[in-house]
């Protein structure tokens, strides 16, 4: 069953963006995922791991940007989100699936990565970067969540209660994804109908509800900052209403040496709400990389 007025895949990210190409991942699982990605395929590689609930449209102020600085960029819907494979199994969506997931992603892309999360995203990056380290340069971790627990996950929890499962892929309408949209938004950028129907569109999948009511409910959203042994990059927005100050500060407590930069009324998806400073950023920080690597 797919829920009509939500748009249809052929409309969806990165629908009208001639510079942008789409392929499907094999995965060792079985499991195919759509990658978006531009760039010469010969260059550093750098991927893009969006975080819960989206899709490789979160990324959409990114990728041309950091290829034209000389990166093949990759950005992935992972299992469960936007148009890669979901499947039901709740077990799918505990925390060592997704990161044995990411895992695999990075294993079919054929040489070692930059690591770009978002969110959920960014907690996987940190994971694998620490349980894999041949797979991953350095890490980067915008608005990571998955170390210190998640505002408001009890109310969301509730909400998406075993009785509502079946009621979810039709009470999550236009009008709740604009809700959603606004509540993880700042002050940088307003939320626009496109936003609204790009983050809506994946709900035409009844597994894409059952998917998320998965991750929110199995997913370990309070799992240990592991110390990682690769450069890492620390990028947050002062509005973001659902990773608090403490979880960052003990991040930074547990890598010393990792860099952490605020963005002053952003929110939760700095990557595009904020995609110029980002941008910025992660450029100075790639660079830095090729600068380390070049005085060994």
């Amino acid at each position: 069953m797919v829920l009509a007025g939500r748009l249809p895949p052929a409309a969806m990210f990165p629908a009208g963006r001639p510079e942008l190409r789409t392929r499907y991942l094999d995965l060792a699982s079985g499991l195919r995922v759509r990658a978006v990605e531009c760039g010469d395929t010969n260059a550093p590689l750098v991927l893009l791991v969006p975080g819960w609930g989206c899709s490789t449209y979160v990324f959409r102020e990114n990728l041309v940007p950091l290829s034209d600085a000389g990166y093949h960029v990759v950005s992935v819907d992972l299992k469960g989100h936007g148009l890669s494979d979901k499947p039901v199994a709740a077990a799918e969506y505990h925390l060592e699936p997704m990161r044995l997931h990411l895992t695999q992603i990075l294993e079919s892309l054929g040489k070692p990565a930059i690591v770009c999360g978002l969110s959920m995203g960014a907690a996987l990056s940190a994971h694998v970067a620490y349980a894999s380290p041949e797979f991953v340069r350095a890490v980067v971790m915008a608005s990571p969540i998955g170390f210190s627990g998640v505002r408001g996950l009890t109310a969301a929890r509730v909400v998406t209660a075993s009785p509502v499962t079946p009621l979810l892929p039709r009470i999550a309408d236009r009008k709740v994804i604009e809700l959603v949209l606004n509540l993880v938004n700042g002050k940088l950028r307003s939320i626009t109908p496109q936003d609204v129907d790009e983050f809506w569109a994946p709900t035409q999948f009844p597994e894409f509800t059952l998917a998320m009511r998965h991750l929110l409910h199995k997913f370990t959203w309070r799992a240990p900052f592991p110390k990682l042994p690769v450069p890492a990059l620390l990028i947050s927005g002062t509005r973001d209403r659902f990773v608090s100050r403490e979880s960052l500060e003990s991040c930074c407590m547990t890598l010393p040496g990792m860099r952490h930069i605020e963005i002053k009324n952003a929110g939760h998806v700095v990557y595009d709400e904020a995609a110029p400073i980002v941008n910025k950023a992660l450029l100075e920080f790639f660079e830095g990389l090729t600068n380390d690597r070049s005085q060994v």
